[in-house]
């Protein structure tokens, strides 16, 4: 069974990710969350960095989509991340998402619905489970090969019941729909 048309573009939905570690994040000089070692909740002495984000913290990043993108769709925004304790349970935390992008030879602009925002009540086993946040499906601005998105993610104040301890980041990344293997071309879909 194929699911390509004869144009080489793929006729189902199909998903991938554009990943974004930890180590390749921008901090900034004052308000930035703490690297730190955490174990996942499990003993034994061995530990992992992760970044510790409390209130007000934040970190930059940016994403450049992929030739298989398909163009004018969402980039659905998400953090993974680990709490340090959930003594709390009920507690809240939320982050915030800044975005500006723009395709090859097109204008920066503020996506529709920027800034995003998402909240996370601390549930069991935050403390040893590997838990994602979707924050953001960033509107279809995706109109060229390339496109560059930068991103401030902040940790912000919550509803009701703030989560005292930092929230600890493992990882974020993007998933996307994808329409092909690549482009054509090397600045054309």
């Amino acid at each position: 069974m194929s699911y390509k048309s004869k144009s080489g573009i793929n006729t189902e939905v199909l998903w991938d990710d554009m990943q974004v570690s930890i180590s390749n994040l921008t901090i900034p000089a004052a308000d930035y969350p703490d690297p730190a070692l955490y174990n996942m909740g499990i003993g034994g002495g061995v530990t992992f960095p992760v970044l510790g984000f409390a209130l007000n913290e934040y970190i930059y990043f940016d994403v450049q989509t992929s030739h298989g993108m398909k163009l004018n769709s969402i980039l659905d925004d998400h953090i993974h991340f680990i709490l340090p304790n959930t003594t709390t349970i009920g507690n809240k935390f939320k982050f915030r998402l800044d975005v500006v992008a723009a395709a090859p030879n097109a204008v920066f602009a503020v996506p529709a619905g920027s800034p995003y925002t998402k909240e996370h009540t601390v549930a069991a086993n935050d403390n040893t489970t590997h838990r994602i946040l979707d924050i953001a499906d960033i509107p279809a601005v995706n109109s060229g090969v390339s496109t560059i998105y930068k991103c401030k993610l902040t940790r912000v104040a919550a509803s009701a019941g703030e989560y005292g301890s930092d929230v600890y980041l493992l990882f974020t990344d993007c998933h996307y729909q994808v329409d092909s293997l690549g482009s054509r071309e090397e600045y054309v879909k």
